[in-house]
């Protein structure tokens, strides 16, 4: 009886404290005791770009993992017992926030908080207004995800609101490691010019391209085509994970579907399935990737944020143009 009280209880002040780091206001973070001089700040994160960010800021003063391996889907995926054990030893956590941590940040942190009570968990979208998560087909979902209403989590993806998520991760490992608050804030004023500049480059592309219209059976790329003026269509009459050849009674709607939308390339996160591609390929559409730089790389495969949303633009640049 009382390890489920002590349970409830961890659950209880998980909760508040990711409704105290959702507010805007700094002050309320719950940083614990300070990490001292000469001593590095440990950090993890749920996905790559928050890690990358943290590395800008912190330089060679952070040591920075991400949880996510490459591949799973954001809403499928948990950390293990092992990870759970690793954020053990961490000074901060950095959360993505949105709600894509819901299902498992609350059970995570009341185990972890027993041994890590100095912990300072830090929710990276904090401060931004989201936007409704576009439904999608995914013949995986459960019943229940099928009707569940989201918030879009993929803030980072605009290069904007990257920026504001700069500031805030920049001052929270301030307050963690005030000793080098004044390095974290001059990377983080540095950083924020190139994202400026990656902001630049997107809105000159956008305003010169042929389309203004991104259709993608992924809904990950909605604060990026709202910060652009970009129409952004999530089809429902096609899967994620599924053959359009399997169904041919539907064949026809799909077409009429894609047909009402000006986009001559269909954008996939990840690498669309051959069979996938090959049916665009026979009604007359391209597919084109995209990269949602969600999972952990591996050091020999190493991509910043910064390479990946200039890759991004590039493959962006030529579908919509054609």
């Amino acid at each position: 009886m009382k390890r489920w009280m002590r349970k409830l209880a961890g659950i209880g002040l998980g909760l508040s404290l990711l409704l105290a780091v959702g507010c805007s206001d700094q002050e309320k973070l719950e940083v614990g005791k300070t990490v001292p001089e000469g001593e590095k700040l440990i950090v993890y994160t749920t996905l790559q770009a928050q890690a990358d960010f943290v590395r800008a800021i912190g330089g060679d003063q952070v040591e920075v993992e991400t949880l996510m391996p490459l591949g799973p889907n954001v809403w499928q995926w948990a950390p293990t017992v092992k990870e759970m054990r690793d954020i053990e030893r961490a000074h901060v956590m950095v959360l993505n926030g949105g709600g894509m941590e819901d299902r498992w940040w609350s059970q995570t942190y009341a185990t972890v908080k027993i041994k890590n009570k100095e912990l300072l968990v830090l929710d990276a979208s904090q401060g931004i207004e989201p936007l409704g998560l576009l439904h999608y087909n995914n013949r995986d979902a459960s019943e229940d995800d099928k009707v569940k209403k989201r918030n879009d989590p993929w803030f980072y993806l605009d290069p904007q609101l990257a920026k504001q998520e700069v500031e805030t991760i920049a001052a929270a490992l301030a307050k963690k490691a005030p000793a080098q608050a004044e390095l974290f804030q001059k990377n983080a004023e540095a950083y924020k010019q190139k994202l400026d500049q990656l902001d630049q480059k997107y809105a000159d592309t956008f305003s010169k391209a042929k389309r203004k219209e991104i259709v993608s059976p992924y809904p990950a790329f909605q604060y990026l085509a709202k910060r652009y003026g970009l129409n952004y269509y999530v089809p429902t009459t096609i899967a994620i994970n599924e053959f359009p050849q399997d169904k041919p009674d539907q064949i026809q709607a799909l077409k009429d579907d894609f047909a009402k939308h000006d986009a001559s390339v269909i954008f996939f996160e990840g690498e669309a399935a051959p069979r996938v591609q090959e049916f665009l390929e026979s009604i007359g559409y391209q597919t084109k990737e995209l990269n949602t730089y969600e999972g952990k790389l591996s050091q020999e495969g190493y991509k910043s944020y910064l390479q990946v949303m200039e890759e991004n633009l590039v493959v962006l640049q030529a579908g919509l143009n054609q």
